[in-house]
């Protein structure tokens, strides 16, 4: 007997089941094909599903999200400092997917969607745009950027100040 059929003997019947279903599941999404953007509750509703979408899009060779200004239309100012603050505030936390989702078991830290809709108006409270995401992110670090700045302004006075 090999060492691989003694260890499959070993196993118990819970750790069986949960190979079955992860390998059903690595079957299901290779028949799903390949998407360009696929969140945690898309997977979810396929893997339901059990079937491969008819308008499947494409992968992309890079995860990047398209973002050309010929490709956007309506243009609103934001309000960093507000970002800034809504970060502050916003809850986050290390978390793992509930095992009846059928996603990965490992733990991720971030916020919870209907926080981050609630913070900044963007969302549909259970997702989190990767676009929405990086866009607070860099708003937040544009708003520290003026903080630091304005700080070190009113240090170099001080110090001139003093010297004087």
């Amino acid at each position: 007997m090999s060492d691989t059929d003694k260890k499959s003997l070993q196993q118990k019947p819970e750790d069986l089941t949960t190979m079955d279903r992860a390998k059903s599941r690595r079957a299901t999404l290779k028949k799903l094909g390949r998407f360009a953007t696929v969140t945690a509750p898309t997977v979810t509703l396929l893997l339901a599903a059990q079937t491969k979408p008819s308008k499947a899009a494409p992968h992309s060779p890079s995860p990047c999200s398209v973002s050309s200004r010929a490709l956007k239309t309506a243009k609103a100012e934001i309000d960093a400092a507000g970002i800034l603050a809504g970060v502050a505030a916003l809850p986050v936390g290390a978390w793992r997917y509930k095992p009846e989702t059928g996603l990965e078991q490992q733990t991720h830290i971030g916020p919870y969607a209907e926080d981050f809709r609630s913070a900044f108006g963007v969302g549909d409270g259970v997702t989190i745009s990767t676009i929405d995401a990086v866009g607070v992110c860099l708003a937040a670090i544009k708003a520290l950027s003026e903080r630091v700045g304005s700080l070190e302004a009113e240090l170099q006075r001080a110090r001139r100040k003093t010297a004087a």
